[in-house]
């Protein structure tokens, strides 16, 4: 009898690891965010800028950008005072970018954007985003508001501004200020990068050719190409060597 009460215990055991298991896969499939089992891809770098605050000097950053399938986002990646900052953009996000970025298109093809309207925060909407930094990988999070802003960078260069004010995570640690400068023709790149067909077309395209997962980690090879690239230059850039649509 001694001996079979241990044997019941372990049979119990198992039985409820298997059990929970099982639960865990079915609510995963179950998830509406949840695209498929298949590795983080890069969806391309697009060559931008980041601009300081009170500042009108473009320094040029390689923004790198990730689809993570398993949770359906879209996340992108540049450095900043050695830190890889990664902002994770969800279905919803992506939405309300998208929307902001045709506001701003629209509002720069009539002409509408004007000094005093670059000075309210959030002129184009905002939301709030999980961001991640650190000197490697994702050592902090928190959850800023990124605002869609624009700034003339010259009289006749109104910018689409990616923005938001630093925030405390619960560690302590303040999350960096960003602040990316994007032209009209870099506004449609973005556009392509967050375009939901294509996304969903690269789903059915891992579909077929994947049958594995790798974790958005430090040690999943897209991100830690990017995470490992250079951070970018601090030298302004020159406005005549800027491509920039007639406003």
């Amino acid at each position: 009898m001694k001996r079979l009460i241990p044997l019941c215990l372990l049979i119990a055991t198992l039985g409820i690891v298997l059990l929970s298991g099982a639960c865990a896969s079915t609510s995963k499939k179950q998830d509406p965010d949840f695209l498929g089992n298949y590795p983080v891809q890069s969806l391309g770098v697009l060559h931008l800028n980041i601009v300081k605050r009170y500042s009108n000097d473009l320094l040029p950053r390689d923004i790198s950008f990730v689809f993570e399938p398993s949770t359906n986002t879209v996340k992108f990646h540049h450095k900043m005072m050695g830190d890889n900052i990664w902002i994770s953009l969800k279905k919803k996000e992506r939405a309300l970018l998208r929307d902001a970025i045709e506001q701003y298109l629209t509002a720069f093809a009539n002409k509408t954007l004007t000094p005093e309207g670059a000075k309210k925060k959030g002129a184009f909407g905002k939301t709030d985003v999980l961001m991640t930094w650190g000197l490697f990988g994702g050592a902090h999070e928190t959850h800023p508001t990124l605002r869609f802003d624009y700034q003339f960078i010259t009289p006749q260069r109104p910018y689409f501004i990616l923005a938001n004010a630093t925030t405390q995570a619960s560690d302590g640690a303040n999350c960096p200020a960003v602040r990316i400068a994007i032209s009209p023709a870099q506004c449609q790149d973005v556009l392509k990068a967050l375009d939901e067909k294509a996304l969903l077309q690269l789903v059915e395209e891992l579909k077929a050719a994947y049958d594995k997962y790798d974790e958005f980690d430090s040690n999943t090879s897209a991100v830690k190409n990017i995470e490992n690239a250079p951070e970018g230059s601090d030298t302004p850039v020159k406005q005549e060597d800027v491509s920039f649509d007639e406003f």
